[in-house]
């Protein structure tokens, strides 16, 4: 009776967090072209994932839930009933119809505006709290891809008076690598480090290129204000390098809610402008030359929470030895926050992932995480990538 009165506790919490899962694509309604990057949750912000390049998106969500939530910056917000989904779970976005934009002046300098804006945005993080996310990394050198690693990464972040701190615990993984004996180039990697990706988002500290009380000097800025019809505003400061500054400097924009003073989106690229100054640098053993980099981040905002939901990393490095390279190493990461939570019991610190690259984690899973868990969905293109390292082994 002991062992009946067990099995059926475990059934009713089994069914009790009973998955279901929508998948379906995202529309400009005038255009009719697929959207990415759109983000798509539950009403409480608690399941999330994001459109991938050809609008498609897979989310899991809880039983009980009734309404699905599409964001995007610019378009309208666009609130689903589960129980009356479109023709084809084909879901149209429609641009916010502008009453006006105008262009806003600062009563103070716009370095010192943006540092408060950083200051506000970070005390509106709540930590601790537990951020699961989908992460994913491309490698590819010269023409070929080499490497691809994804998985389900954990991280317990922290907040000090000044920064953002985090422990990460790999829960899933796979990677795959070209295996070619004459090919060495195939075992370099991105620079990039998983361990300090929320950090890097958290604290703000890509916009430290642009808005540093002596890099600001070196931009032009505009700030547009946009309103739409129900009076909701969002301004975005858009910056390019001055034409003078023989740098290689950055271009992009950062939007934010003027009323709460938080940041909602940055969008940070090297200014192909500027790209012919930079220069082959010394290493230890190489010569390396940053010849592209571009940055994505999203944060999502209501009225209880503020939170990061996407970011993306894309860069290309030239790298030359005499003796051994010759190479473009060009490496590109999403990372999604998928759920979150104040809870930090079920993050066990025995586990904290030691490495900086996720392919080190290797391929360990329990089930195929990467169609399930709100991760992106691979496009068909990216599909054939991962195929081709898989088939090379």
């Amino acid at each position: 009776m002991k062992k009946l009165f067990t099995l059926l506790l475990l059934v009713v919490a089994t069914t009790g967090f009973a998955q279901n899962f929508l998948k379906g694509t995202v529309k400009d309604i005038m255009t009719t072209e697929n959207m990415d990057l759109v983000t798509v949750s539950t009403k409480d912000l608690q399941h999330n994932t994001i459109t991938n390049s050809e609008g498609a998106f897979q989310l899991s969500y809880p039983d009980g839930t009734q309404t699905i939530v599409f964001n995007y910056l610019g378009y309208g917000t666009l609130e689903v009933d589960l129980n009356n989904l479109p023709e084809g779970n084909i879901f149209y976005l429609e641009p916010k119809s502008l009453e006006l934009e105008e262009v806003v002046v600062l009563n103070t300098p716009i370095n010192e505006f943006v540092s408060e804006l950083i200051k506000n945005s970070y005390n509106h993080l709540n930590a601790p709290f537990l951020l699961s996310t989908y992460y994913r990394e491309f490698v590819k050198i010269n023409d070929t891809y080499t490497k691809f690693s994804d998985g389900l990464i954990d991280y317990n972040v922290d907040k000090s008076r000044k920064k953002i701190e985090s422990d990460v615990v790999v829960k899933q993984s796979r990677a795959f690598k070209l295996d070619t004996p004459e090919s060495e180039a195939a075992d370099m990697t991105s620079p990039l480090d998983l361990r300090k990706a929320i950090s890097r988002d958290c604290n703000f500290g890509a916009l430290g290129s642009i808005f540093d009380k002596k890099e600001f000097k070196k931009y032009s800025f505009i700030i547009k204000s946009q309103q739409d019809a129900d009076g909701n505003d969002v301004q975005t400061i858009y910056y390019e390098p001055l034409a003078e500054v023989e740098e290689p400097l950055y271009a992009g924009s950062l939007s934010y809610d003027p009323n709460k003073k938080l940041i909602l989106a940055m969008d940070l690229y090297m200014a192909p402008s500027h790209k012919k100054y930079s220069k082959l640098r010394n290493f230890i053993i190489v010569k390396a030359r940053l010849d592209d980099i571009a940055y994505k981040c999203f944060f999502k905002a209501t009225d209880n929470s503020y939170m990061l939901s996407y970011s993306c990393v894309y860069g290309d490095i030239y790298i030359k030895n005499k003796k051994r390279f010759d190479d473009h190493v060009i490496f590109k990461s999403d990372l999604i926050v998928t759920n979150f939570t104040n809870d930090l019991s079920s993050f066990n610190k025995k586990e904290k992932y030691r490495e900086r690259g996720l392919y080190e984690a290797g391929t360990n899973y329990t089930e195929e995480f990467w169609k399930k868990n709100n991760s992106i969905l691979l496009t068909s293109q990216e599909e054939e990538i991962i195929k081709s390292l898989q088939d090379a082994k």
